[in-house]
């Protein structure tokens, strides 16, 4: 017995000690999203071109956070459909889509007003972290999920008003690979690319 509940202590300890390290990702995250915005708004930017603005954004984000994670859980399945040089391909190619559409759907806007809740623990090795985004008289509530992986807490799914955004491309990458392969998704992330406007919703 007391084996036992010195096992559950352990546990117990270890679990509080990795929750007490997750608190701090609300400030990394917040740390991330202000530099992505500084990197468009901001006055030390305002002579970049878009080009150089999204590479800013990227390596905002990429500084903290693996996308690459959120990217395949985003492709599912489908990732073992791929060669490695198609991986490879569409990893890169559907960071800087997401970049250059962040990065025009600022232009002419004011920045957003970003404001973070409470971190949620749901377990030792899930947290998420909630916030609300007012931006062009709107206000809309986006919740981060995070996973404790090796590599430290990694984002693995954003949810926009209740719509988690993995789950809604991962939904159009699979009627893609129903009827296509990997080179037709390089193909359609490069068509996409090539417009000058991107549209909010993005469509496979």
């Amino acid at each position: 017995m007391f084996k036992f509940c010195c096992l559950i202590s352990f546990i117990s300890f270890i679990a509080a000690s990795s929750l007490a390290a997750a608190s701090s990702e609300v400030s990394r995250l917040k740390g991330v999203i202000d530099a992505a915005i500084e990197a468009v708004h901001g006055e030390c930017c305002a002579g970049l071109s878009d080009a150089e603005k999204q590479a800013k954004v990227l390596e905002a984000l990429e500084s903290e956070y693996d996308l690459n994670v959120i990217i395949r859980r985003t492709i599912g399945r489908n990732w073992g459909r791929m060669s490695a040089q198609e991986q490879a391909q569409v990893l890169n190619l559907v960071k800087q889509l997401l970049v250059k559409a962040y990065v025009k759907g600022m232009e002419g806007k004011r920045p957003p007003e970003v404001t973070f809740g409470e971190l949620i623990a749901i377990t030792d090795k899930r947290i998420e972290i909630p916030s609300t985004v007012k931006f062009d008289k709107q206000t809309i509530n986006v919740l981060y999920r995070l996973g404790r992986m090796p590599s430290g807490w990694q984002i693995y799914d954003i949810v926009a008003e209740d719509i988690s955004i993995v789950g809604n491309f991962r939904q159009q990458i699979d009627d893609h690979f129903r009827r296509g392969d990997g080179q037709g998704l390089i193909d359609r992330l490069n068509e996409l690319l090539a417009k000058e406007d991107i549209n909010e919703e993005i469509l496979i």
